[in-house]
């Protein structure tokens, strides 16, 4: 009897402990998991004042909105609440059908009612926790519509209109478990250390790396030593987190039920690479309207990257890879048109040339990306669900 009381005050104990040192808690963890202390990387510059990317700053931004609405969509297994931000008017009620049925069914409107009103986007960042060029843009873009003004104290009045022309959903950061281990940012930093932060080391200090660690569902924690930021606390690598009937992550059920609650038209899913940034052709598992549709979008961006000189030239267009992630869900929970924007983390990678961008340089491929497609979008529906329903 003497032992109940003794175990909760040190479940509180322990969970005060992380409030004071500013890390924020939405729920205990259902059972005690490996725990890993954040990467250091010797000589990783400071980052500016306007790249704010830690958990602690996401909660308090999204916390406090005036403009828009929050609402938290998942806790991860490491306790972070999963923010998802809302702006434009969002009232109607659920479906009365799913985007499967209703897309076999006497009529498409059964599941999308919003035919002629304003089409619905989401931007999703920081599905790997490592990757903050889209979380530190997804922040900007956040207290620009919040102020008029992002954290750099500047106003894109050309973004801030389209938006006003869609229902936007913005996720900041989807891994928060991977955030809270990985460094601010990768800027300069070796390849070595790069897959290191990324993809995380072995027991022995090998590298776990890219492909290596695609090897495992979960990645086996108590293997490593030290995890990446790409798998949340339970090693889960979220965008590969696509099986039907088992979606194992709290993380991805919540984006996937939010796609469908909203009837999202066009989901934009923010990564980084070593590489220079790109918006990637959609792969072959999926309808081949929206492969035609992406390839155009893709093409159009890359093209203002490369009007922008944040790119060499535009990426040759490629048969569409046989893979499918999270994006493919994303198109079956609601018939969303769903693009993938990889910055870069402007590392040092030996095959080729150094990436060398400054942090502005890093960032604004998402501003470029939102605003190539949101104008686009108003030209010809991202998702032409009467088209596919024909």
């Amino acid at each position: 009897m003497m032992n109940k009381p003794l175990n909760v005050l040190s479940v509180v104990a322990f969970w005060l402990s992380f409030f004071l040192a500013g890390i924020p808690s939405a729920g205990l963890a259902q059972e005690a998991k490996p725990r890993f202390e954040p990467i250091k990387i010797k000589g990783l510059q400071p980052r500016p004042e306007f790249w704010k990317v830690r958990p602690a700053e996401i909660v308090e931004l999204c916390r406090n909105l005036t403009r828009g609405r929050s609402e938290i969509v998942a806790t991860t297994p490491g306790g972070f609440p999963v923010y998802a931000v809302f702006y434009g008017e969002f009232s109607e009620a659920a479906p009365q059908t799913n985007w499967s049925a209703g897309s076999s069914s006497s009529t498409w409107r059964s599941y999308y009612q919003r035919e002629k009103k304003a089409q619905t986007v989401l931007f999703c960042a920081g599905i790997h926790g490592a990757e903050a060029e889209s979380v530190a843009a997804i922040v900007n873009l956040i207290q620009m519509l919040e102020t008029g003004k992002d954290f750099r104290g500047r106003r894109d009045s050309e973004l801030l209109d389209l938006i006003g022309r869609y229902r936007l959903i913005l996720i900041p950061c989807l891994n928060m478990d991977g955030r809270s281990l990985s460094p601010d940012h990768l800027r300069g930093t070796s390849y070595e250390d790069f897959r290191r932060a990324s993809q995380g080391t072995w027991a022995d200090g090998s590298l776990v790396g890219w492909r290596g660690s695609k090897e495992y569902f979960p990645l086996p924690l108590a293997k490593v030593s030290y995890p990446g930021g790409y798998p949340n606390a339970d090693g889960f690598n979220i965008m590969h987190d696509a099986t039907p009937g088992h979606i194992r992550t709290a993380e991805a059920r919540g984006f996937l039920q939010l796609v469908e609650r909203w009837s999202v038209d066009l989901v934009l899913n923010g990564h980084s690479c070593e590489y220079s940034p790109s918006v990637l052709d959609p792969t072959s598992l999926n309808y081949p309207r929206y492969i035609e549709r992406g390839r155009r979008c893709a093409r159009l961006v890359n093209e203002a990257l490369c009007a922008a000189k944040l790119r060499d030239k535009v990426p040759a267009e490629r048969k569409a890879a046989n893979t499918f992630n999270l994006n493919t869900m994303a198109t079956l929970a609601s018939g969303a048109l769903t693009l993938t924007l990889e910055c870069c983390v402007s590392a040092d990678y030996p095959p080729q040339k150094p990436c060398d961008y400054t942090f502005e340089e890093m960032m604004e491929p998402n501003f470029i990306m939102l605003k190539i497609l949101l104008a686009d979008g108003l030209k010809e529906p991202f998702a032409d669900r009467a088209a596919l329903f024909r």
